[in-house]
């Protein structure tokens, strides 16, 4: 065995086997500290090789190791010492699924578990079934070899390392081992305290080799060398590392993506502790992952949503223009939007109530107040002839009111999470914040969502067009829930339910839409996504975009945010940036807090008003463009807002590039991030290919090159891909009765 550096024959080194220690210093991000100085269970040798029908299983003897917090000076770091195994045995399964998607499963026992198995089918991250995969199984003295027609995945017997190749020849995926000396990477292992369990595993990382995707990211682009917050939260503000939307996959520039299958806390480690090593670890007793081998990121997103499935295509009326503001009180404020919008020539197709068309603010009860929104069905019809669409707010808290009906039906009917007495669960008292005290119902009980879906549907049938799921990201882990626990539930509620409320929708109106603030793994199928609440700064903006592209790299293909952010008041070029942006998002919506914080662009001024106008009209005139991408992009998995990685991946240049994307497939945006006062010049990266300024209809041939645009307070750089027709539409007021005829095409050679 290796010779383990102690005081005795490494002086430099003083040891402290003491959690306590390891918090101070660890800048790791796991919640749960004791599992990384834990005994750790690690494959071995194998002890026995068997087949599957659609892979093998490897049984491993065990050797275990427990980690030191070792010190040279002021320098910390993990190294290990060997400690006695917790467990006999451990098992591997390889899993064949498609020719180029294989899944690993490592636990403890021997029988693959599901925690998902007490929710329905389309409640669940993993969709798909394994097909019917030809495949040889070789094995001679030194390794094992599964071959399908596009790759040949390996199991060293020596090392028991497990490596993944495309038939040509490339690695693509491999683990990585490490032997008892070095620290600060947890392999392959089993982590026992207490008799609860995690799972590490570690992958080789090139250094060159990038990761994206891993859901909503706001701080980076890339996910190198940054921690990760992977658990669902109200993030608060788009410049931080929170998110709503965490979803266990990424994809990697050496060629394959990464879904990890588990709803429970996972902590990932890309190039932090050691930047060899990509590293994550899940608080479970079992890790279930699968390996997405593909020769370009489109062949990899694709073969992710083949897993966790592909998006629905929104209506066509969703793409029109959203106005909204927290909260429109009444009709007659609503009758006053509705009147500007048309006298202001604004193309807008939603009107959106959000959180006071309750009895009062956030009474969620789901009926609208007599007083202040007298005659629902008859109101919201009358929007409709005019062309406007109505949505509706709510969230999955119930406020514990007398008034509250919907509060004393699940409390009857046993719809809410549950304390460990069996009451309604509330958020003990050391907890902060406004909604403490709401209860939450339990979207695992089948009942409940039947309950609760026939609520959203009875909202349908007034006349609504879709409805605002928000929150869903906050619900408690140690609240009881009737077919699932809590610590694989945190971030998985959001996809149940949104699944809930689209399902609801679409039964009624048989539109594929739903305006979800949270989401995980396989949201996708339940469009459409917003950012939640941006700052109104550039440095918001600037984060918001990031989200947009991340989510992309994530399987979402449709997303929106606040114009004009959402926290504080924006100026008057921080809306108009952001009207730019929002415009040339997939889906258009100005929102923001408070009743009297507008966001209509008359409420700015006119140079303002005219700017959105101008776009916004652009918009709805290039519908035919817009709807024809969004329907690809249901076919793909690609996003409608796409980091230009995603169609130039062998352009090194591109790599980092996260202030500019493409528009579906011809059309590339820079938005202008920085005020004027900081700069007028636009730095614009046009990768290789004849491309034309969309204002000026300059022909610039790019060897993948930068240029400097100067830019003003109208100006929205955008340059279209040689080779693309454009069609305008007539621009109508709204697309209730569909977008107009075709009056020009442009084409682009």
């Amino acid at each position: 065995m290796a010779t383990i550096p102690n005081s005795q024959n490494f002086p430099q080194f003083s040891q402290a086997d003491i959690i306590s220690e390891m918090k101070k210093v660890s800048n790791i991000d796991i919640s749960d500290f004791r599992f990384y100085p834990a005994i750790q269970n690690r494959p071995n040798e194998i002890i026995k090789i068997e087949s599957e029908e659609n892979g093998i299983v490897l049984t491993f003897g065990t050797v275990a190791r427990k980690a030191l917090l070792s010190y040279t000076h002021e320098t910390s770091l993990h190294l290990y010492k060997p400690a006695d195994a917790t467990v006999d045995t451990l098992y591997l399964h390889i899993n064949i699924w498609t020719d180029d998607i294989f899944r690993v499963v490592f636990s403890k026992e021997k029988k693959i578990s599901n925690p998902f198995s007490g929710l329905p089918e389309n409640a669940r991250m993993l969709i798909a079934k394994p097909e019917k995969v030809e495949f040889t199984l070789d094995e001679t003295e030194n390794k094992i070899t599964l071959t399908t027609s596009k790759t040949e995945i390996t199991v060293d017997k020596k090392t028991t390392r497990i490596s993944a190749k495309f038939i040509d020849g490339k690695e693509y995926y491999s683990q990585k081992k490490q032997d008892f000396r070095t620290g600060d990477i947890h392999d392959l292992a089993l982590a026992d305290s207490d008799n609860d369990y995690a799972c590490f595993e570690a992958l080789e990382l090139e250094s060159d080799e990038i990761i994206y995707g891993l859901g909503e990211r706001f701080d980076s682009l890339t996910r190198n060398g940054r921690t990760v917050d992977f658990h669902n939260k109200d993030a608060v503000g788009t410049t931080s590392r929170r998110a709503y939307i965490n979803i266990p996959f990424y994809l990697s520039t050496k060629g394959y993506g990464l879904f990890l299958n588990s709803g429970a806390k996972t902590d990932w480690q890309i190039a932090t502790t050691d930047l060899s090593a990509l590293q994550f670890a899940v608080l479970d007793s079992q890790l279930d992952y699968f390996v997405i081998g593909g020769k370009t990121p489109k062949d990899i997103i694709k073969g992710y949503c083949s897993l966790t499935g592909f998006s629905k295509l929104p209506p066509l009326w969703s793409f029109g223009l959203w106005m909204s503001r927290n909260s429109y009180v009444s009709w007659d404020v609503v009758d006053d939007i509705a009147k500007k919008v048309r006298e202001n020539d604004i193309p807008c197709d939603v009107l959106h109530l959000d959180t006071a068309w309750f009895n009062r603010d956030w009474n969620c009860d789901l009926k609208f107040l007599e007083e202040r929104f007298p005659n629902p069905e008859e109101n919201i019809d009358r929007y409709k002839k005019d062309g406007f669409k109505i949505s509706l707010w709510q969230y999955n808290f119930i406020p514990p009111n007398d008034d509250n009906e919907h509060y004393h039906e699940a409390v009857k009917y046993g719809y809410l999470s549950k304390d460990k007495d069996g009451n309604p669960y509330q958020l003990p008292e050391t907890c902060q914040g406004s909604w403490v005290k709401d209860v939450t119902i339990d979207f695992s009980n089948p009942d409940a969502c039947k309950w609760y879906a026939d609520k959203i549907k009875e909202l349908i049938k007034l006349g609504a067009c879709a409805i605002k799921t928000d929150f869903g990201e906050g619900i408690a882990e140690d609240a009881v829930y009737q077919n699932i626990d809590g610590k694989h539930f945190h971030n998985l509620y959001s996809l149940v339910y949104n699944g809930v409320v689209f399902d609801a929708t679409k039964s009624v109106s048989g539109e594929n839409i739903v305006w979800a603030r949270s989401g995980t793994a396989g949201s996708q199928r339940y469009p459409l996504h917003w950012g939640g609440d941006s700052q109104c700064t550039f440095e918001a903006l600037a984060g918001t975009l990031r989200a947009a592209l991340s989510l992309g790299f994530s399987g979402i293909p449709f997303f929106s945010h606040d114009i004009g952010g959402f926290l504080g008041t924006p100026t008057d070029e921080l809306y108009v940036r952001w009207a730019q942006l929002g415009l040339f998002s997939s889906h258009s919506r100005c929102h923001g807090v408070g009743d009297n914080n507008y966001r209509e662009p008359w409420r700015f001024s006119q140079e303002s008003c005219d700017i959105f106008r101008y776009y916004d009209k652009l918009r709805y005139s290039l519908m035919p463009y817009i709807y024809e991408q969004a329907e690809k992009c249901t076919e793909t998995g690609l996003p409608m807002m796409r980091a230009l990685y995603l169609e130039y991946p062998d352009d090194r240049n591109v790599r980092y590039i996260d202030d500019e994307y493409l528009f579906g497939e011809s059309l590339l945006i820079a938005p202008v991030l920085k005020p004027l006062s900081k700069t007028d010049i636009r730095e614009i990266y046009l990768p290789k290919g004849t491309w034309f300024d969309y204002h000026t209809k300059e022909k610039i041939e790019s060897n993948g090159m930068w240029i400097s645009q100067k830019v003003d307070l109208r100006t929205l750089p955008i340059f279209v891909k040689e080779g693309t027709t454009l069609k305008y539409c007539e621009v109508k007021n709204n697309l209730q009765n569909g977008m107009g005829e075709v009056v020009k095409t442009e084409e682009y050679r």
